[in-house]
């Protein structure tokens, strides 16, 4: 689920690799004098571009309000903005790079790391395409071929993303107080990391405190992450902390009129029920709904939100139906291995008192060291890209 990044422009090709983007981070759309213009229609066109070399910078722009505003419509008009090199095998590396990224949003990881592979098996110091791959493998809970990607990382990704890179697989496979040890000292010491890259740094090393149950120090280091800067990704991680901290109430006015994205209002909906607010009806008919439409379209990528939406708002965690909280956790788990995913079909059948249900992911979690505290900020999956050149 998840960072997960997007996109500026270098103004120079000597520039360092400052444009990585994290799930963590936002950048503005426009310089700072303009402001952002939303059309209420869809169906309105913002911009008609020529074929060729302006398309890859469309679908950039694209991608990063997606992860921005948590925009999954943003990515389909990426996947657009790329025409026929869709569907090419021998695209450009700087479109294989795009259409991977947006495959991992859509959830189609496998074929992500299938485009990643071939850039790479062609140039394997290309940094945007190993470190995007390290993020996808993470995402499958392939650790030890992350770990791989993260060890050839080279240098000009930066020493910081390196490091999160790294420190994030050993946090996750049962290392998380070294871990953050040593990314606390990386992130004293490297002076060149760009802003985003200094609040994703922050959004992981949160991570890796609530991994040790250091709930006081994880909520610190939000607060700063999100005063530098913060995107609906972060803050819906941070919501995700307070929710596990005991702090709904602190959830509504983090979130309120920040995004009518289902991961927003997934988060409002939870917050509200415990709390009593009133408003827990609205946003509960409003997400019932839309779940409902996504089945009936055949749409896969809200299955982690949707059984998070049965076992916490609706409180069904199997009513012998493919519409409840466990049989969604479960189909979820299939695809994608995240902390997050993990909890989720845990406590889903801890809910449904069917052990068995349970079986393959703490199978799972033995085999990889995965067990912590708490599970699912979802803070790192990165999306992550660079400037070309």
């Amino acid at each position: 689920m998840r960072s997960q990044p997007f996109i500026t422009f270098c103004t120079s090709r000597r520039a360092p690799l400052c444009c990585v983007l994290a799930a963590t981070s936002a950048f503005a759309a426009a310089p700072a004098s303009a402001e952002p213009h939303r059309p209420a229609d869809d169906a309105v066109v913002l911009a008609t571009t020529a074929p060729g070399a302006a398309a890859p910078d469309v679908a950039r722009l694209a991608i990063r309000d997606g992860r921005a505003n948590a925009d999954r419509r943003r990515y389909g008009q990426a996947q657009a903005a790329l025409g026929a090199w869709w569907s090419m095998e021998d695209a450009p590396a700087e479109v294989r790079v795009l259409r991977a990224v947006i495959r991992q949003a859509l959830h189609d990881f496998h074929s992500a790391e299938a485009d990643l592979g071939a850039i790479l098996a062609m140039d394997p110091m290309n940094g945007q395409a190993r470190l995007t791959r390290a993020f996808v493998r993470q995402s499958i809970g392939e650790f030890g071929a992350a770990e791989d990607d993260c060890r050839q990382l080279p240098r000009s990704v930066g020493l910081t993303a390196r490091a999160i890179c790294l420190l994030r697989v050993e946090a996750l496979t049962g290392s998380a107080a070294p871990a953050l040890e040593r990314l606390t000292q990386v992130t004293a010491l490297d002076g060149e990391d760009a802003p985003q890259v200094r609040r994703w740094a922050r959004a992981v090393a949160a991570e890796m405190d609530a991994m040790l149950g250091r709930s006081d120090d994880a909520n610190r280091r939000f607060i700063e992450a999100v005063a530098e800067g913060a995107d609906i990704p972060m803050l819906v991680a941070y919501a995700d902390h307070l929710l596990d901290a005991g702090r709904p109430a602190d959830v509504l006015p983090l979130l309120a009129d920040r995004s009518e994205a289902d991961v927003v209002l997934l988060r409002l909906a939870i917050a509200a029920k415990s709390v009593g607010d009133s408003r827990a009806t609205h946003w509960t008919a409003l997400l019932a709904e839309r779940f409902a439409a996504a089945r009936a379209s055949g749409v896969q990528l809200h299955l982690r939100d949707e059984a998070r939406f049965e076992l916490e708002v609706r409180g069904d965690a199997v009513r012998g139906d493919a519409v409840s909280a466990l049989p969604l956790a479960r189909e979820n788990w299939k695809n994608q291995k995240e902390p997050a995913d993990a909890r989720l079909v845990l406590q889903a059948a801890q809910s449904a008192r069917d052990p068995a249900a349970a079986a393959d992911v703490l199978g799972f979690l033995a085999a990889t060291g995965l067990s912590q505290p708490r599970f699912g900020l979802g803070t790192a999956s990165p999306d992550l890209l660079f400037c070309a050149g």
